[in-house]
């Protein structure tokens, strides 16, 4: 069955979080259609995400709780500096002003932290968890477009499957066909219609689980719209070597090597280890990305032209029909086959997207 890109470990494991922090009420819905866009997936995680939404207001408690902090600690040394003016050529002067000096100590340090998380922790941490989101969503919304288009074609497969039957029960009512290929017909729509079940059970899963994660009632009127076509240009201008670089500054692994402390000898030995040895692992799994996307991109070309040829038949088979020289089994059959192609043209056009943004998240860092 293909249903695009596996989804990654990483990926797989937000996702289950997401699914089970999603929400746990719907907003009331009017006349309006929702529509979810490929697009705006981040802005619906923002506004109906509760697991992302914890993440923002822990932010922003914890944001205020540092500046209530350091602000009192800024009045208190304030005081303690009036004190000790007030009893200076006293004892208890120097530990007024020692006092003084703590205070404002700590509160440059929280001034400074408050300072690091407007750099680090906004832009991180915050946006890295919310592209978390944002990648799982994606993927799941492209994996569910596949599914969808799958059972599409699987739809007319069945059919064409039925006519096949319905053709052999009659042949066999004439004796041109025996109670055995009556027989193996019913299998093979059985069949057929088995997966074309496993389809819709499994689009209906993907869809739930989108809407959930942004926080949408799975009702009819939410309508999933559909992955944007891949930018080709964007893919033949890519320059490997240079998003290397931003990807492996990117890093998150190589960012915390490079951030940690190393004051002597030995400690700076070991953080140009680690750090080599990030670098390393960084590049390795650039290039793997960077090989999927040129991969997806050559199977995107096989499909593209795999569908011209099967849109020439199809148009052949249509013109045949038209002139009563097939059977409706036959052309059902044709049918089925060109809808299938182009399923093939269209979930290799999602593969593509899908390893168009992954390169694109692994430059960020994701």
């Amino acid at each position: 069955m293909k249903t695009g890109k596996t989804m990654t470990a990483k990926a797989a494991a937000i996702f289950f979080l997401a699914a089970a922090v999603g929400t746990t009420s719907f907003p009331a819905y009017g006349e309006e259609t929702i529509q979810v866009e490929y697009d705006n997936l981040r802005q619906l995680l923002l506004e109906g995400n509760l697991g992302l939404q914890k993440a923002t207001d822990s932010y922003e408690t914890s944001k205020k709780n540092y500046q209530d902090l350091m602000e009192e600690m800024r009045q208190e040394q304030e005081y303690m500096k009036f004190l000790a003016d007030k009893y200076e050529d006293t004892e208890d002067e120097m530990s007024y002003r020692m006092n003084a000096s703590i205070l404002g100590s700590q509160a440059t340090q929280f001034s400074r932290l408050l300072k690091n998380m407007e750099k680090r922790s906004r832009t991180l941490s915050l946006e890295q968890t919310t592209d978390s989101y944002v990648i799982t969503a994606e993927t799941v919304m492209n994996s569910y477009n596949q599914i969808v288009l799958n059972e599409a074609a699987q739809e007319k497969r069945v059919e064409a499957k039925e006519a096949a039957y319905e053709a052999a029960v009659k042949k066999n009512s004439s004796g041109a066909a025996t109670a055995m290929e009556v027989m193996e017909a019913s299998d093979q729509l059985e069949t057929e219609r088995s997966l074309l079940a496993s389809y819709r059970q499994e689009a209906g899963q993907l869809r739930f689980r989108l809407l959930s994660m942004l926080g949408l009632e799975d009702r009819e009127d939410v309508v999933i719209g559909t992955v944007p076509e891949p930018d080709l240009a964007w893919v033949d201008q890519v320059n490997y070597d240079q998003d290397k670089e931003i990807a492996i500054n990117n890093n998150r692994s190589v960012q915390n090597v490079r951030h940690s402390r190393a004051s002597v000898t030995e400690e700076i030995r070991q953080k140009s280890e680690k750090e080599e040895e990030a670098v390393g692992n960084a590049e390795v799994d650039f290039l793997a990305t960077y090989q999927q996307l040129q991969a997806s991109r050559l199977n995107y070309q096989a499909a593209l032209d795999g569908f011209e040829s099967a849109k020439i038949s199809f148009s052949s088979l249509q013109l045949r029909q038209q002139a009563g020289m097939l059977s409706r089994n036959e052309y059902l059959q044709g049918e089925a086959d060109y809808r299938q192609a182009l399923a093939d043209k269209e979930n290799a056009a999602m593969n593509l997207q899908q390893a168009i943004k992954d390169y694109q998240w692994a430059m960020k860092g994701q």
